[in-house]
């Protein structure tokens, strides 16, 4: 590896590498605007100069790469001059609204204003007007006024969807990033261009205006919108004593936004999964326990559940239709309360639409199939189960509601309804199974408990609690504890899902030796090589 000295200090860098790279990677801060590491090297801001010794000029950080012997200098005055200039020349023509732009908090050319701004303008003509709040497709607007052309989102439209919907137009000053005529920024992925935008020129319209990006608590987290399970940050309201909008005292989920991660998704998301949340606070839930239409004592619905499900299991009559969404702990919480009964027949629901495509996205639209092959065997799907049940083969069917999407709980035909004595709902929303059933036990969706979820690739990744369960809420695995406590039959009192992860982890062959350290933020691969490294 080329040994090279970084303002003054020597060091190693491996062939190859770019001067910004080896330095962002040290933790030594380079401004830059243009480069991205998913995109190809633009070279077009230039406020990354360098002064790199017996050089002609400043050479560009994000393009020119580490040499053996080389001597660069990131912060020299020639090289802080340079950048002074860079920003002045951004500022122009850029408006100065940083109050009321959503971008403000988390802009690159706020932050560079301030450390390599003057201060004041010696710009004395009008700035340009250009077209502002301009709707270039179903998700994004555009601002052409605050745009600095770094050619980000071209280049994501051209190298990562191949779409090209986005391109420069005119010449000089009067150039503007705009889309082609005729054509729609709608392609699947398009929230991403909003994601990679130094500077408030694209802004998401879900998330527009909805609150200051200081207010937002990150939670760390995976997608459950496929069996992709991409890396994602839930963006929740901050509880904050001195706020004066009521809307950012909640922790509602204000955006969610993909989290770098290159085994898994890279650094993008696709919109269906971005967008994914906003049936949590749009769709009617249950937030409380009830039996037989009416609110009644979470305690009491239990008690009543647990008795009718023991009684079902004695005699071979209890069945369960789960979806892939739930949790591994959820999953496997509920396959150790059937064996303690004694007999309860699980089926999994399947949730297959649309193909998969060359980049993210996923037929199976479950985040935990692989989870639920894993813990429950090799399961019964629920057409079979229904069957049974429409045959009169089931005294007690349990309904675990899916936990991201209503409409992907299974539906309950007439006949199944007729035929069995006791329906009982687990589950986040009041959808149609729900509405079925006799008893109803309100469970935690997506986002609101801790878990594990297993990728279409074998990957095992955390799902992290962003906000709190709605009403009375609680995760699946601690309401099947509660009904096996309430039914008298052994089963381990676990009190966190790191309890249930450590029992699964003794338990099942294929995430043998799995703790939430070994797992970590970006995941680790389980089955065969989980039990090998075990």
């Amino acid at each position: 590896m080329p040994r090279w000295t970084l303002d003054g200090q020597e060091i190693e860098a491996t062939a190859g590498t770019t001067i910004l790279q080896a330095a962002l990677a040290r933790g030594r801060e380079i401004p830059h605007f243009c480069w991205h590491p998913g995109l190809s090297i633009a070279g077009n801001c230039r406020i990354c100069l360098v002064e790199v010794e017996k050089a002609p000029k400043l050479q560009i950080a994000c393009q020119t790469q580490v040499q053996g012997g080389m001597v660069v200098r990131t912060a020299s005055p020639l090289v802080e001059a340079a950048r002074n200039a860079v920003m002045e020349f951004l500022l122009i023509n850029h408006p100065l609204d940083c109050p009321i732009c959503d971008q403000a908090g988390e802009c690159r050319l706020q932050d560079n204003a301030v450390a390599h701004g003057a201060g004041q303008s010696r710009y004395t003509e009008p700035k340009l007007a250009l077209a502002k709040a301009v709707d270039i497709g179903e998700h994004v607007l555009l601002d052409q006024e605050r745009c600095i052309q770094c050619s980000r989102c071209i280049r994501f439209c051209d190298e990562v969807t191949q779409t090209s919907e986005l391109a420069f137009f005119c010449r000089g000053e009067r150039t503007v990033i705009g889309i082609w005529p005729g054509q729609r920024l709608d392609n699947p992925y398009s929230g991403n261009v909003v994601d990679i935008c130094p500077v408030g020129a694209l802004t998401l319209k879900e998330f527009r205006f909805q609150t200051r990006v200081w207010y937002l608590q990150n939670t760390p987290s995976i997608c459950a919108g496929c069996a992709r399970g991409c890396n994602v940050l839930i963006a929740t309201g901050r509880q904050r004593e001195l706020m004066t909008t009521q809307g950012q005292q909640d922790d509602r989920i204000k955006r969610v936004v993909p989290r770098v991660n290159a085994e898994v998704n890279g650094h993008w998301m696709c919109d269906e999964g971005r967008l994914s949340f906003q049936r949590l606070d749009r769709l009617p839930r249950l937030v409380q326990a009830e039996s037989g239409g009416s609110a009644a004592d979470y305690d009491g619905v239990v008690r009543e559940s647990a008795l009718a499900l023991r009684a079902a299991a004695a005699a071979g009559r209890a069945g369960l239709i789960t979806g892939p969404r739930a949790t591994c702990e959820t999953l496997y919480a509920w396959r150790r309360l059937g064996a303690a009964l004694g007999s309860l027949r699980i089926a999994v629901r399947r949730i297959e639409r649309g193909a998969d495509d060359a980049l993210l996205l996923r037929r199976d639209k479950a985040a935990n199939s692989r989870g639920a092959e894993w813990l429950l065997g090799a399961p019964a799907f629920e057409a079979g189960l229904l069957e049974a049940a429409a045959r009169g083969e089931f005294d007690v069917l349990v309904v675990l509601g899916d936990a991201l999407d209503p409409s992907d709980t299974p539906l309950l035909p007439d006949a199944v309804r007729a035929r069995v004595s006791t329906l009982i709902y687990v589950g986040p929303f009041r959808d149609v199974s729900a509405e079925a059933a006799t008893l109803r036990l309100p469970a935690a969706a997506w986002s609101e408990e801790d878990g594990s979820y297993v990728n279409f690739e074998g990957r095992v990744q955390l799902l992290r609690r962003a906000r709190r369960p709605a009403g009375a809420a609680r995760p699946g695995w601690r309401i099947a504890v509660d009904l096996a406590l309430a039914a008298g039959v052994e089963v381990p009192a676990w009190t966190s899902s790191s309890d249930v992860l450590a029992a699964v982890a003794r338990d099942v062959r294929e995430l043998a030796g799995m703790t939430a350290e070994q797992i970590g933020l970006l995941g680790a691969p389980g089955g065969l090589a989980a039990t090998a490294g075990a």
